[in-house]
């Protein structure tokens, strides 16, 4: 029994690291899933008409950017980058629904720039326009990925905690994988159990928790925790 026990803690230690070294497309891929969850939201919340004009303007300006971009060169999808924030700039200081959504998609806009403090400062302040709002959580799991670009691990860590203990976020537990990896990447073994611990408590039987679970036998046998 001991023996299959590690085995399937050497199998799934692979995959660990595999996850690790792959983390930021796989972090990416989630976020674009969930931020469509989010507009989808957002536009069948009930709005006033002021709120109504304002997110349809953000939404003509994300589709003017998008739209058939795939066949464009570099300079010509930096020329609509520009033409969007020039656009959306009115927008970024307006609270509410409008406010977060016009931060949410400069900051893409940033991020696709690779300039990941831009973004982080965009994504900051949705989370702040939209604090009680369901977008917080994924505003913060988006800062803690401009922070793990910018080699800010010890935000990035707290970043990805916040937005793993907001209930009902769709990425909790791959939030709070990515916070105990983060501890785990700086070498602070005691909080990056606590982090695995906390997912494996919650029994969801999901790959991010088996990870975890693997984790945690991985710390303790090569006697990183006890």
């Amino acid at each position: 029994m001991i023996e299959k026990k590690f085995e399937k803690a050497t199998a799934g230690e692979r995959l660990s690291q595999f996850m690790m070294r792959h983390r930021m497309q796989i972090i990416v891929s989630a976020a674009v899933v969930i931020g469509a969850i989010v507009v989808y939201g957002i536009s069948a919340a009930v709005v006033s008409s002021s709120t109504t004009k304002g997110i349809s303007f953000v939404d003509t300006v994300e589709y003017d950017l998008t739209n058939d971009s795939d066949p464009l060169s570099d300079a010509e999808i930096e020329t609509r980058r520009s033409d969007a924030m020039t656009k959306l700039t009115p927008y970024l200081t307006r609270g509410g629904i409008v406010g977060v959504r016009a931060n949410m998609l400069a900051a893409g806009i940033a991020y696709g720039r690779k300039d990941y403090a831009a973004a982080k400062a965009y994504w900051t302040a949705a989370a702040a326009k939209g604090a009680k709002s369901y977008t917080a959580p994924l505003a913060y799991y988006n800062i803690a990925v401009c922070d793990e670009n910018t080699g800010n691990l010890s935000d990035a860590a707290a970043s990805y905690g916040k937005a793993a203990d907001v209930k009902d976020f769709p990425l909790a537990s791959h939030a709070r994988f990515s916070e105990a990896r983060t501890y785990e990447t700086l070498g602070d073994y005691k909080k990056a159990a606590e982090a695995y611990a906390k997912l494996t408590a919650g029994a969801l039987g999901d790959a991010w928790t088996n990870l975890a679970e693997t984790r945690l036998i991985a710390l303790k046998a090569e006697g990183k925790t006890e």
